[in-house]
């Protein structure tokens, strides 16, 4: 598989985790189903490479010692790890089939709401991290590195209201990294092919 093959490939993750999370999320009235809930574990799961995707292109365009590239792939890591074991909570009130209005399954409801609230905090400096960097050396536009700085605020405004009746903020973060997967495939479709490929093909 080659190298541009590759990163159409990671940039495109960025955009079926957008469209597949708010799918499989619906309105959120909805009680649990395994399908769903597979669906948005493997939507979330789909962000890393996107993510690692993304870092890539900041690290290239910051050069050897910049570190904002290396500070968004670990935040972003670890919001997102924190974000799929929020899941698993929810998971295990399905497989042991506690029943409703019991202290039990609050608490256990709670500690996956709790997860959900930690994970934002590291999504926002994500956020941060890539709006710097892209102003600092123009590796994305400046209405998509905009937009990374306004979702990472609103991660971290979001953090702060304990409850997750609404989180807003992670529905911002879904469409910032679908309008910044649709940018980072179409550019891979605008670059030239490799030189030694090019070669290549006219010697054949």
């Amino acid at each position: 598989m080659n190298q541009p093959t590759l990163a159409r490939l990671g940039a495109a993750c960025g955009a079926v985790f957008a469209i597949v999370l708010t799918v499989a999320s619906g309105d959120g009235s909805q009680s649990f189903s395994a399908p769903r809930a597979i669906a948005g574990v493997a939507a979330i799961t789909l962000v890393v490479p996107f993510i690692a995707y993304l870092c890539s292109v900041l690290r290239a365009a910051e050069g050897p010692d910049g570190w904002l590239a290396g500070a968004a792939l670990a935040a972003g890591i670890t919001g997102i790890a924190l974000k799929l074991g929020s899941a698993a909570p929810e998971l295990a009130l399905h497989r042991a089939h506690l029943a409703a209005a019991t202290p039990l399954r609050a608490a256990v409801s709670a500690l996956g709401d709790g997860v959900t609230v930690l994970c934002l905090y590291p999504l926002a400096v994500f956020c941060a991290a890539v709006a710097i960097a892209a102003f600092r050396t123009q590796a994305l536009p400046r209405w998509l590195a905009a937009g990374a700085a306004v979702t990472g605020a609103a991660l971290a405004v979001n953090g702060g209201f304990l409850g997750t009746d609404s989180v807003p903020a992670l529905l911002l973060f879904a469409l910032w990294t679908l309008l910044a997967s649709v940018h980072l495939l179409r550019r891979t479709w605008r670059q030239p092919a490799p030189a030694a490929a090019t070669g290549a093909v006219a010697r054949a």
